[in-house]
């Protein structure tokens, strides 16, 4: 199946310029084999996706290691789900609706041991016999992304950057696009400095925040990094396995 070993590549972290694929359908097994195939970060959907907190452990306890990140965007700023979901085995939160700087440093809080946040130590992977971080590495290696993903979050954007313990700014394109009344398309398209897109990378830039963003497909990614945003979900789950099976059945049919 092409699958790639530790040894053979190292893998993008997910603050750096990185290709992830977003997983909606709850399938540990489907998790594993797409990191195994060579994406940089897997990302669990607990807001819109199936995963609860059952299937975010069970994910993670097959996920391989030293081929990429796991990462969960969670289903709300909420401290017991940001915990849950690290305490897992996740390296990365992507944090939905923030649209504060008070939001943004619930988020902080709850994604790091003090003395930066206020995390809760108790990791899960001592339950199976997996390694766990001491406080200090943890906050180190754990990455806090916060969703720009409205017109409220786009006007506070610069207040929100500027939050401590805030990594990448994330962009939501489909409730951003709904939120100021245009389309992805139109968003994608407008390539002006004052844009949306533009304010929003400049604004990372400038607080040295990575951004990232959710584009589904490798066409929309392309577009994606064409506006500097490095840090892209170019394919899901759904997605590879509706072109897989198109594939299958055009050469059937050939």
């Amino acid at each position: 199946m092409g699958y790639v070993t530790a040894e053979e590549r190292k893998p993008r972290g997910f603050r750096e310029s990185s290709s992830g694929v977003w997983c909606d359908d709850v399938s540990p097994g489907m998790v594993a084999r797409l990191a195994r195939l060579g994406f940089d970060w897997v990302c669990l959907d607990a807001q819109h996706g199936g995963y609860s907190r059952t299937e975010i452990i069970d994910a993670a306890r097959s996920f391989p290691a030293g081929l990429g990140e796991l990462v969960v965007r969670v289903a709300t700023c909420d401290f017991a789900a940001i915990g849950a979901a690290l305490d897992a085995g996740a390296s990365a939160v992507i944090v939905p609706q923030i649209e504060s700087p008070a939001q943004a440093e619930r988020a902080v809080a709850a994604t790091f041991y003090p003395p930066v946040g206020e995390r809760s130590m108790g990791q899960l992977s001592r339950i199976w016999g997996g390694s766990t971080m001491a406080a200090e590495e943890a906050n180190r290696s754990t990455t806090c992304a916060v969703m720009i993903e409205s017109a409220a979050a786009l006007r506070s954007v610069e207040e929100i950057a500027a939050v401590s313990g805030v990594d990448q700014l994330f962009v939501g394109p489909n409730d951003l696009s709904l939120s100021l009344g245009t389309t992805v398309q139109a968003l994608l398209d407008d390539d002006s400095e004052t844009s949306p897109l533009a304010r929003i990378v400049r604004v990372g830039e400038e607080h040295g925040r990575t951004v990232g963003g959710f584009a589904g497909t490798p066409e929309l990614a392309d577009r994606f990094r064409e506006r500097g945003i490095s840090c892209v979900a170019v394919a899901t789950d759904l997605w590879i396995t509706a072109e897989g099976t198109r594939a299958a059945l055009r050469s059937r049919s050939s």
